[in-house]
This record gives structure tokens, sequence and C-alpha cells, in this order.
């Protein structure tokens, strides 16, 4: 019994040591407290510095999840990161994993991988580019992630660079000198840049764009300048001309000036009427066969053309809102003014011409003569007479205003009207019931009514002077002056002819009467001297036309009526009086068939043999140029010479053409014929047989 008490007492002893001693049953303790420095941020192809973790207990291996970023790599067994990371990568949490005997423990490590810097940057430099014209993508060369681009300073204006590509495109709207351009390539960790040099070239075109009325089978030219901007022409400058209707001839007339060129284009006379809106396309090169194109090889230059025969729609009411020329008379009297010069001292330009509106009809006052009265303005109104009837009309649209009737008189008539300080004045009537009427130009209401005589005429518009109011007629044939108030001031006797009207200037009256030129007082009608013409024939007792008057002292006069004598065969003289010699200075014989237009020393005349528009000298009557009209059909003048600083208006059989006062080229036209008048307002007027036609001029 003592043996087995023994035994029990040295087993216990045993497990006691045993359990002092750790023999227990917990097993091995795990790692714990694992950490790296966080958190990282890298840059690819950049070696990060090995991060090495921290943690207590027993470690035997170490993993990550999710897969570090490409190039990074851990140690599994001491739990190293390193290496060269290769691939951006956005902030994530990577869970770092300690594994030990007796567990493991975990750590969230944030990396986060940013691209390299860029470096590298280039683009093609330096270029040349054409203002107006598409450019060719320019696109970088560079290495490493771009995130943005940038340009300083901006790039030319139509030009733009892609913040995201770094292209550069557009097409650039003017002219740019050479500039460099720093273009900057960015990302979140750092840029590099590039300086690269631009220059954009160009021709500036005047004007910009093409705008004109043609009529059918007219070749109008149409003149552009050209001038290059921060660059010149190579060699001699050529050009030719295209368009997808063939709307203008191939030809280019090229003229140095001024700095540029002058182009002058040609409308096709084989061009069928029509509407065309397309773009002229001007190849630009420096040799005769166009193998070598210019630094800017073309230019392209919008046009809006109608081309138009007498059968043609009208192209439309064009109703701007009225706006007069500072300090330009309107076209008050026959021929524009008292001196019946015919000009009017603007500057037009076909490109500004529209159609206005298209409106009453008018007749011929005179059923032997071949043009129907001429009209006049004022103060936004135009007046005209119509058969037996005077008509004030609104220029803005044609709409009437009033009228007046002179069908009531026992012999009616009407005859073109003048106007002055708001009154308008008419001869009209014949034998007995002759008179000159005049009416208040805004309502019509009438201010005076004073007896003439007459017989079967007809007579130009009254001329209107300081003193008064002057008209051919009388039963055997003179002249009446009026006080503006209607008293009669004078009636002097002239050898009887019709359809004329008196020239005035501040001191005298002059009266054409085809035998002589007589110089009245405009108070009394005492002629004070006459310059007979020994040549004249009296053919048809008519004039139709006025003297003109020049430079002090300088009278220019026809026998208008004379060209038709014989179908033309007759002729007639185109002659220069001399009052302060009482003299004819010179003569030139042709056919002139209407009165010319004068300005600075210059008559222009339109002479029907030869068929041609003559600017002849006022000293000598030497021609100084001439103006054939183009069509083949074109046979006579049927107008009067209208005349500004940079065009002439002439109506032929065919058209009214509009003649460049410097190129001596037409340069518009218009398929219809008659009389013409150029109001304050910039309204050209044609008086033809139908509607009355409003063309706008500016």
């Amino acid at each position: 019994m003592r043996t087995a008490k023994v035994g029990r007492i040295v087993l216990g002893v045993i497990v006691a040591l045993v359990a002092s001693c750790g023999g227990g049953g917990s097993g091995p303790s795990a790692p714990s407290a694992l950490s790296y420095p966080s958190p990282q941020t890298y840059i690819t192809g950049a070696a990060i510095t090995p991060l090495n973790p921290s943690v207590q207990g027993p470690v035997t291996s170490y993993s990550v999840s999710p897969t570090l970023p490409t190039g990074i790599t851990i140690n599994s067994t001491s739990g190293q990161i390193s290496g060269t990371p290769t691939t951006p990568r956005a902030k994530g949490t990577y869970t770092i994993t300690a594994h030990g005997p007796g567990g493991s423990t975990a750590f969230g490590l944030s990396i986060a991988v940013l691209p390299a810097a860029p470096t590298g940057l280039s683009y093609p430099s330096p270029q040349t580019y054409v203002a107006r014209t598409p450019i060719t993508a320019l696109a970088p060369a560079v290495t490493g992630l771009v995130t943005k681009y940038s340009a300083s300073p901006a790039l030319p204006a139509g030009l733009s660079l892609d913040p995201a590509s770094g292209q550069i495109t557009g097409t650039p709207t003017s002219a740019s000198v050479l500039t460099d351009y720093t273009i900057t390539a960015s990302n979140v960790s750092g840029s590099t840049s590039f300086t690269f040099s631009l220059e954009v070239i160009a021709v500036n075109v005047t004007p910009g764009a093409i705008s004109r009325l043609i009529a059918s089978g007219t070749p109008v030219t149409i003149t552009l300048t050209i001038v290059p901007v921060d660059f010149v022409f190579s060699g001699t400058l050529v050009a030719t001309a295209s368009d997808t209707n063939g709307v203008f001839a191939p030809a280019v007339t090229v003229v140095p000036s001024n700095g540029g060129y002058t182009l002058a284009l040609t409308v096709s006379t084989r061009i069928v009427p029509g509407h065309y809106t397309s773009n002229v396309n001007l190849k630009l090169c420096s040799d005769p066969g166009c193998t070598a194109p210019q630094a800017v090889p073309s230019v392209a230059v919008p046009f809006d053309i109608y081309v138009l025969s007498a059968s043609s729609a009208w192209p439309g009411n064009h109703l701007t809102a009225l706006n007069s020329w500072t300090g330009v008379p309107d076209w008050t009297m026959y021929q524009a003014n008292a001196a019946h010069t015919g000009y009017v001292p603007v500057q037009v330009d076909p490109n500004l011409f529209s159609t206005r509106w298209q409106g009453p009809p008018v007749e011929q006052g005179d059923p032997y003569y071949p043009y129907p009265n001429t009209l006049t303005t004022s103060n936004g109104q135009l007046f005209i007479a119509s058969g037996n009837l005077l008509y004030a009309y609104k220029e803005f649209d044609a709409s009437a205003v009033w009228q007046y009737d002179f069908r009531g008189l026992p012999f009616p008539s009407s005859n073109p009207p003048s106007v002055a300080s708001g009154v308008v004045y008419v001869a009209a009537g014949q034998q007995s019931s002759t008179y000159l009427f005049a009416f208040n130009t805004v309502d019509g209401s009438l201010v005076f009514k004073s007896p003439m005589s007459s017989q079967w005429e007809y007579y130009l518009a009254p001329a209107i002077g300081a003193q008064g109011i002057y008209t051919n007629a009388g039963t055997y044939g003179g002249i009446y002056g009026f006080q503006p108030a209607g008293q009669q001031l004078f009636f002097t006797p002239l050898t009887q002819t019709s359809k004329w009207t008196p020239v005035v200037d501040a001191n005298k009256v002059y009266a054409y009467t085809g035998d002589a030129l007589k110089v009245l007082d405009p108070a009394t009608g005492l002629v004070q001297s006459s310059i007979a013409d020994p040549a004249y024939m009296n053919y048809v007792y008519e004039i139709g036309g006025s003297a003109v008057l020049g430079a002090p002292g300088s009278v220019f006069a026809a026998n208008y009526a004379n060209s038709v004598i014989d179908g033309g065969a007759v002729g007639n003289s185109l002659l220069h009086f001399n009052v302060a010699q009482n003299s004819i200075d010179w003569r030139i014989a042709g056919n002139f068939p209407s009165t010319p237009a004068y300005d600075a020393g210059v008559l222009y005349v339109a002479n029907d043999n030869p068929l041609q528009l003559e600017a002849r000298a006022e000293a000598d009557g030497s021609l100084l140029w001439a103006w054939v009209p183009p069509q083949s059909g074109d046979v006579g003048f049927k107008s009067e010479v209208l005349l500004t600083k940079s065009m002439i208006f002439l109506s032929t059989n065919l058209a009214i053409y509009g003649i460049d006062t410097t190129t001596h080229r037409t340069v518009w036209s218009y398929p219809m014929v008659g009389r013409l008048a150029l109001s304050q307002n910039g309204i050209l007027y044609i008086e033809g047989s139908g509607l009355l036609t409003a063309i706008n001029v500016k």
C-alpha cells in the first residue's frame, strides 16, 4: 500500500514540473503589430527606396493582396518591398500579411504610382502657313505620358492646340509675323517644353467679296487688289481664275500697283442668265506656265452675281434705309444741275449695287421723241411727268405721294419737272394753254400757274438759278424767265427750236438754239452776247438736249437732234464756245446724240459715229480716251451721260453700262434701255419704256 501512494506522489510532481515549464496545451505565439511607412507615392521608371516591415513575433513568410503595381515586388521571406514601377497606378491599398507559426498579422499599405514627367517634346519647326487656308494637323513628338498641353503666347487666330493630344489644327484667319511659341506638355509629375516658330502669310484681297449685276453677253471686268502680307511674291505674279459654273474667264490681267497687284477678271460672255453664288479660285504662280506656285498658291474670293437678260425675272426688292450722301446735291434739274454737267461728286462701288424696286410705268412725254421725260429728286421724293400727269413718289418704295392732271387744259401735255426749295416747276400745255406750273413738293398744292405761249412743242426741264426759273417756249421760239413766286421776268425771242433748256450760272443765262449761243441777263433777258455757228442747219427745229457749262466762260453744245437725220448720215458737231472771246474755240465732227457730262476739264460725250464714249480735253477737244460698247448688237447711245468720280453710266440700245473712270473698262451693266438720274440717296434711276427701275448704288 505504501508503494502505490509513493507512485502517485511522483506522478503529481512530474505533472507539476511540466506545467511550470509551459508544457501545457497553448502552442507557438502569432506575429503582431505589422507596419510599413505609408502612404507611398512612386514615379514610373524610378527605383523605389526599399520598404522593410516592422513586426513583432516570429514570421515565417509575407504575402500581399492585390498584386503590387507592376515592377514592385515583396520578398516573401523578409517582407521587403522593392523594385522599379513601370506602370502608373492610381492610389490603392495593398494588404501585406505576415505569417508565423502561431498565426498572422496584416497591414494596409497605401501606394500610388505616378507617371514620369514627359520629356523630349518637339514639333516640326519652323512652320509657314497661309491665311484662310486649312493647315495640315501638326502633331507633337514626346516621351512619356502627357495629360495636358498648353501654348504661350496664344497661337494665331484660327489655330488651336488640342490640350489632350497636343495637335495644332485650324485655319489661320489673318497674317502673323514669324513668332516663337512655347508648347508645354505636362502631367502630375512635371512638364517639358518646346519652342517652335510659326508665321502666317497672307494676301489681302480687296474687295473681300464680289457682287454684281450684269447684262447677259457683257464682258464685265471685275477688279481686285491683291497685296502680299509679310512676304513678297517671287518672280512675276501670274494668276488664273476658275469657278464651278464657269462664270469667270480663265485669263486674268495682272498689273503691279501700290505694293501689290491689280487683278482684272472678266465675266464670261457665254454664261447663261441666272443667279450664281460660289467662290472664284485665283491660282497664283510665279511663271507663265504656272508650274511654280507662289508661297500663297491660291486665294478664294466669294461672289454673288446676277446675269440678267431683258426677259429675266426681277431679282427682288432691296428696300434699304435711305441715307443721303453728305454734301452731295440732289438730282434737281435736267442733267442734275443748272450747269447740266450730269456730274455727281461721289465714289460708287459696283459691288454694292442692288435692285431696289421697279415702280410705276413711265410713258413718253413726246410721241416723236425716243425717251420718256426725265425725273428729278429732292428730300426723299422723286418727281416725273408721265403722259399728261405729274407724279410725286417716295424714293423709298415708289409709293405715290400725290399727282396732278394736266388733261384739264385745252391742249394738254406734260414736260419734265425741276425742283428747288420745296417747289416743283413744270412747263406744260401747248398753244394758248401753255403755262409754267409750280407745285408744293409735300402735298402737290398749286403754288402758281404763269401763262406762256407756244406752238406744238415739248421742252426739257426748266433751269433754276438764283434769280429765277427759265424755260424755252414762245410761239415762234424763245426763252421765258420767271421769279420764284411766279411773276414773269422776261420773254426773249430766239430762233424757233424745241426740246432744249437753258443753262444758268451765278451771273448769266445761256441759251443754245443751234444757230447760236446767246448769253442773257438773268433778270431782264437782255442778250449780252451772241456766238453764231455758221455751219448750223435747222433740219428738225429741235435741239434734243442742252448746252453744258465747263470752266468759267466755257460752254459745250451740239445740235443733238440732227444726229438722227438720214439715219445718222448727216451727223453733227460738238462745239466749244469761249464766252470771254465770243468765239468757237474748237469743233469736233461726229454723230453726238445726247447731252455730255463734264468735270474738271474733261468732257464725256457719246458719239454714234464712231460708236464710242469719248473723253475730250476742254482746252482743245483732243481725245483723251475712248470706250466702245462691248456687245455686237450695240448700235447707238440712248441716254445722256451720267458721271461720278469713279464711274460713268450710259445707255445703248441694249443695256445700261457702267464704265470705270480710271481703267475705262465696263464694270457693271443692266439689261434695260433708258435715261438716267442719280439721287442724293444713292439711287440710280433708269427711265425706260415700261416700269421705272431703281438701283441702289450705295
